[in-house]
C-alpha cells in the first residue's frame, strides 16, 4: 500500500468542529449511575473506617471515602451542567452581544 492511499494520521489544522458537542443523554446516564454508586461507596468506606482499629487501615478507608465523595460531587455537578445544556438546546440558540 502506497503512502497516497493511507488514511491521514492527524487532522489538518482548522478541521475541528466550531462547537463540539458531547452525547448528553449518555453522559446523563453515566452520571445517574455513578452518583448513587459513589454515595453508597462513600458511606460504606466511612463505616469501614470506624470499624477498623489499625491506624494505617483506618487512614486508607478515610482516603477511599474522600475519593468516593469527591467523585459523587463531580457526578452531581455534571448532572447540573447537563440539565442546563439540555434546557438550552430545547429553547434554541441565544444571541450574544
Amino acid at each position: 500500500m502506497s503512502a497516497r492511499h493511507r488514511a491521514p494520521t492527524k487532522r489538518p489544522p482548522g478541521s475541528e468542529a466550531a462547537h463540539p458537542r458531547s452525547d448528553l443523554p449518555a453522559r446523563r446516564a453515566m452520571s445517574r449511575i455513578a452518583l448513587p454508586f459513589f454515595v453508597i461507596g462513600c458511606a460504606l468506606c466511612a463505616l469501614a473506617a470506624t470499624a477498623d482499629v489499625t491506624q494505617a487501615v483506618r487512614t486508607l478507608w478515610i482516603v477511599a471515602a474522600i475519593v468516593c465523595a469527591v467523585t459523587a460531587v463531580i457526578a452531581w455537578i455534571d448532572l447540573m451542567v447537563i440539565a442546563r445544556r439540555m434546557r438550552a438546546e430545547r429553547t434554541g440558540p441565544t444571541r450574544d452581544r
